[in-house]
């Protein structure tokens, strides 16, 4: 897989895929870096930036200029130690893909397969993406969740 760095190959039972980026209020994002924190999942791949981001500006510290880093996609994964005793069709373990920034429009396909060659590889059975949408509703209105399949 060219552009991937793959530092472990975890066994996971029947996986899904989440998979988020920073948008509208990094909401997508932060969701996922929670979900990352609170079930402790270790990252074992990563998407290499070089192919998919362009320097967009430059750092000065201290007087000295240098480029920034290039953003970065990385998976984690968890095991679900539950899995052990519940019913079999719910024994998923979990995948979550994070990238640092949204690539490049021109470069936005290329980075999706991406993602889902790593999906191929540990034949995860369902790929959720988290995202925000904006919405003219009163801030005393309730919000709410939508979800939409394909």
């Amino acid at each position: 897989m060219e552009g991937d760095k793959i530092h472990k190959r975890p066994k996971l039972k029947n996986p899904y895929l989440i998979v988020a980026w920073p948008g509208m209020g990094e909401v997508a994002f932060k969701a996922a870096s929670y979900l990352v924190d609170k079930l402790k999942a270790e990252a074992f791949a990563e998407i290499l930036g070089q192919e998919f981001f362009y320097l967009t500006g430059s750092v000065i510290h201290q007087g000295i200029l240098s480029v920034p880093e290039l953003p970065q996609g990385k998976f984690y994964y968890w095991k679900n130690t539950a899995a052990k005793s519940a019913a079999k069709d719910a024994r998923h373990d979990l995948i979550i893909f994070i990238s640092s920034a949204q690539p490049d429009l021109s470069k936005a396909e290329a980075y999706s397969n991406k993602i889902l060659e790593v999906a191929r590889n540990f034949h995860v059975e369902a790929i959720v993406g988290f995202a925000s949408m904006p919405l003219p509703i009163d801030h005393a209105q309730v919000s709410g969740v939508w979800f939409s399949s394909t």
